[in-house]
């Protein structure tokens, strides 16, 4: 043990899968700079150097010769110690390292490593004065190279410490990483007009104004209908008022020019700032009761849930419950499940919270994701983001907000750390004595029963917000309209008669089918050839557009054959249908209404994402078929027709959640219809549509389904009566799988028995080129045996990562799955 008093040691982690954290020795010159929480540049290894993090400050180290720490990159902390514990417990509870865990925290911004490239953003002609050497260097070499990476820079420089010089040139503009400079030349931008304000507040001027525009009639026009829309002189996008108006952009032009619009552009995520008289919160009598029966349960627990219906204004409920924890000095944390699905919800809380909310997300610049991160180390604001917003460096956390608390996409898949969000948020809630407010229409089957049990508190609203109802659900049997002939493609005719009356109305359509693509297979008639991909156990999906046969796991994709590939015969059909397919069968039946797809192959970004739903909410489409996406808690005022097509499939997925996932799907893609005053209706299109989760939908009955739902669990093992933890194995060769896993399996079964299931094949058995074998694993809800069986695991998979054959094994602990 090194015991030399003049001397500081830090424990640090590494944004890698390592096990443990690392210690170094901090140079006499740097005492007085180190603090937990900040960043130091580290070599690791050879001679790769990475930004770690301070976790721990020692006077003694039991290692002999421990590496110096090479220079410090923070003058002050970017995470208290709270988040560190908070990772520490992430990295213990979901069995991965506490460095996968740093690396899902941090912005990319704040993980400078040997890798990262750089690129200058300065011409020669523009490099400031006053540059030191190295400063001058690295910009020269840049105007060179355009391209180097920070490893480059220290044999430029000839000299291991970069990292914080590098930060200096990244804060001041003259350099960026690659990654910033690509995420900031793809922000789209929105422009923004109202009155000016100098009109605004001015009589005389108003007249003035009006009497300037009287001879031209499209102005006159412009104007007229921004007062109509506008009484309070707030911000409009300027498209959207030219669109009302049928005006052109010359005409909204003109009159900025003449001072009387005033005009603002800003990210297509931002939003123009309120005005500070923000709009007071008004309940109704059902939300004001389970308002302060929520604020009862508050008192006594930390987590309540809301069980409110579609519609029935859970929004404003949380607004109230926000505005009264920022009185307190507290900081909010609002999650939702996909942050570019909501743009109408933030639009709608600015009105309300003003510059107190602030967005995290992935679309963000790295400037903007920057600022976010930096305000919530000091600043008492809402704090509004999909998962990853929970490793935010929160100081003064006082309520999180889970909305959607179901949604599959709180949950991690790949990479580790495979966490669920809104089961971290109740453990960082713990951390600051903060409260959790979990909000859906349709509770997940846990967060009921810890409801039910007394684990959590419970307010239920049952009513529609003002005078708009519950959507008429019917089914139609698919059986019975080919029996009689009333099957056009894949719409029965009462669906496509539907459709029609809908937009007679001028109402807008919603179509929900849960599969992308045209088609998923495509196979020969003659000798049953099918389109599977050649290295994922899966068959290949028709793009037609694309004129592609595509694999939705590793993305591999290749023409669309003309003949059969086995046989040669032009004997190639597509069997089922996907939302591609869909589109094209409504345009030929309807070939003079507005058609767009909602799904992954339409929109892959989150700018894509809300510009179709922004389209879709100003009635510039007629018809949305979507996937999923479409479920997610949108709020449309004019749709009067929500359509699902082949219910059956959701149904009878192979996964014990697969009923669940379809009454929440249905409930929810059910409840974007008839949102205001005219009734909705939904049709639900299948073959078995007297399936008992279809009835508790039709009766909206959530009980119904949850007392059903609960017995088969019980009955069968499953959560919320047990705790579950799945592990996964891949590699190339199907004989070092197979044996590894089963010696794996065979040392857990002599100490847990009937607990271990498997190893079996999974459903989709291989994924590109690896072969797959899980394990599952069944544990009572004891945190003693928990503790035990995760123990056993780490040593168990160290033990079998140690023999040779099976050292390239990669092995997957999914906690929770």
């Amino acid at each position: 043990m090194n015991l030399n008093p003049s001397k500081k040691y830090v424990e640090v982690i590494l944004p890698l899968a390592l096990a443990g954290s690392f210690t170094y020795e901090v140079p006499e010159e740097l005492l007085n700079q180190i603090q937990i929480g900040i960043r130091v540049e580290v070599e690791f290894g050879k001679r790769k150097h990475y930004a770690a993090l301070i976790k721990a400050i020692h006077d003694t180290t039991h290692w002999s010769n421990p590496k110096p720490v090479l220079a410090i990159i923070d003058d002050k902390p970017l995470v208290h110690h709270i988040q560190i514990e908070f990772w520490e417990w992430m990295s213990q509870y979901y069995l991965c390292h506490i460095g996968e865990v740093m690396a899902a925290a941090l912005p990319s911004a704040f993980k400078l490593e040997s890798e990262t490239n750089l690129i200058g953003l300065l011409e020669p002609e523009q490099f400031p004065e006053g540059l030191d050497d190295d400063e001058y260097l690295i910009l020269e070499a840049l105007d060179l190279r355009k391209e180097i990476s920070v490893f480059e820079v220290q044999n430029i420089l000839q000299r291991k410490s970069v990292l914080k010089l590098i930060k200096r040139m990244i804060e001041n503009k003259w350099i960026a990483s690659k990654e910033k400079l690509e995420e900031r030349s793809t922000v789209p931008t929105t422009t923004w007009i109202r009155l000016a304000e100098h009109i605004q507040s001015s009589k005389e001027l108003f007249n003035s104004m009006l009497d300037l525009v009287q001879r031209s009639e499209k102005q006159t026009r412009s104007l007229l209908l921004y007062l109509q829309l506008k009484k309070d002189y707030s911000w409009i996008k300027k498209k959207e008022l030219q669109k009302l108006s049928k005006t052109e952009t010359a005409v909204t032009d003109a009159l900025i020019k003449k001072q009387i619009y005033e005009e603002i552009i800003l990210d297509k995520y931002e939003y123009p700032n309120q005005s500070k008289e923000l709009i007071e919160i008004q309940l109704n009598a059902e939300q004001e009761s389970s308002y302060e029966e929520i604020k009862k349960c508050l008192s006594n627990q930390q987590t309540v849930l809301l069980h409110g219906i579609t519609g029935s204004g859970k929004t404003m409920m949380y607004l109230k419950i926000i505005q009264e924890t920022l009185l307190q000095g507290k900081q909010i944390l609002y999650l939702v499940p996909e942050i570019a699905l909501t743009s109408q919800l933030v639009m709608r809380i600015k009105q309300y919270l003003g510059d107190d909310l602030l967005e995290y997300h992935s679309e963000l610049s790295m400037k903007s994701k920057e600022a976010v991160w930096n305000a919530a180390l000091k600043l008492n604001r809402v704090f509004i983001g999909a998962r990853s917003s929970i490793f935010l460096p929160f100081y003064n956390l006082g309520l999180i907000l889970v909305d959607e608390e179901h949604d599959a996409s709180y949950k991690q898949t790949d990479p580790a750390p495979r966490y669920n969000a809104r089961d971290s948020a109740i453990v960082l809630a713990k951390a600051f004595k903060a409260k959790v407010l979990l909000g859906t229409a349709t509770p997940s089957i846990e967060s009921y029963y810890n409801a039910q049990q007394g684990k959590y508190g419970l307010s239920i609203l049952n009513t529609r917000y003002g005078d708009s109802e519950l959507p008429k659900i019917e089914t139609i049997s698919m059986k019975e309209a080919q029996q009689f002939g009333k099957l056009k493609g894949y719409f029965t005719q009462q669906m496509l008669d539907e459709i029609q009356n809908q937009l007679d109305l001028q109402k807008q359509v919603i179509i929900f089918r849960n599969r992308r693509g045209y088609s998923p297979l495509l196979q020969c008639s003659n000798c049953n050839w099918e389109s599977t991909c050649d290295r994922c156990d899966i068959r290949m999906t028709i793009h037609k557009h694309q004129l592609k046969l595509k694999c939705h796991i590793c993305g591999n994709h290749r023409p669309i054959p003309e003949r059969c590939p086995n046989c040669g015969q032009f004997t190639l059909k597509e069997l089922g249908f996907g939302t591609e397919k869909i589109e094209e069968e409504l345009q030929a039946f309807f070939p003079d209404i507005k058609i767009h797809r909602l799904d992954l192959d339409i929109a892959r970004s989150r700018k894509m994402q809300q510009t179709i739903i922004e389209d879709f909410q100003d009635k510039e489409i007629d018809v949305l078929v979507g996937t999923q996406m479409v479920t997610k808690g949108l709020d449309f005022e004019h749709v009067g027709l929500v359509g699902i097509m082949q219910a059956d499939q959701i149904l009878f997925y192979p996964d014990f959640r697969s009923q669940e996932r379809a009454f929440q799907l249905f409930t929810q893609v059910s409840g974007r219809a008839g949102r205001r005053k005219d009734k909705g209706k939904v049709l639900i299109q299948g073959y078995n549509i007297y399936h008992p989760v279809i009835s508790d939908v039709i009766n909206h009955d959530y009980t119904a389904f949850y007392d059903r739902e609960l017995f088969e669990r019980k009955k069968f093992n499953y959560p919320p009566y047990v705790r579950l933890i799945k592990i996964q194995m891949l590699h190339l060769k199907i004989d070092v799988l197979d044996e590894g896993i089963k010696k794996f399996a065979d040392e857990l079964k002599k100490i847990y028995g009937k607990r271990i299931l498997g190893p079996a094949e999974p459903h989709v058995s291989r994924i590109k080129g690896s072969y797959i074998r899980e394990l599952l694993i069944k544990i009572e809800k004891d945190a003693d045996i928990l503790t035990k069986v995760k123990m056993d695991i780490m040593r168990l998979t160290q033990e079998l990562k140690s023999h040779k054959p099976y050292s390239s094994i990669r092995i997957q602990i999914d906690v929770d799955p």
